[in-house]
């Protein structure tokens, strides 16, 4: 199993009606793929952190990188893990101007448990 970390910058028209369907619609295709994350907006950039089986991982890293409603996509971090950090979470959306939760999760180990919410 990977996790992911990856940031980006959000379409300038993009709305937060656009995000909070974005969301949506990836925690259940996520939930059905077994992955697991979360992702944080702060009005401009995105930061998303993904964890599941490395085909499944790196297949929807490729559609998120070609999604218009986004640019600048760059992965940050990448790691192979044994547990999963956002073990319920198909894809829970956290709303802060400081990324470190969702970054945070990069360091977490099969110690941590599953961040609350």
């Amino acid at each position: 199993m990977i996790r992911i970390l990856y940031f980006s910058t959000a379409r300038a028209n993009l709305t937060r009606a656009d995000v909070d369907a974005i969301a949506s619609h990836a925690s259940e295709a996520n939930l059905k793929r077994g992955i697991t994350g979360s992702l944080a907006y702060n009005g401009r950039n995105f930061c998303q952190c993904l964890e599941g089986e490395e085909g499944q991982i790196r297949a929807l890293i490729e559609t998120i990188r070609k999604d218009d409603r986004h640019s600048g996509f760059k992965v940050l971090d990448e790691k192979t893990v044994q547990s999963r950090y956002f073990k319920d979470w198909g894809l829970r959306l956290v709303d802060d101007l400081d990324f470190s939760y969702v970054i945070n999760a990069m360091s977490a180990d099969s110690r941590d448990r599953e961040p609350v919410s």
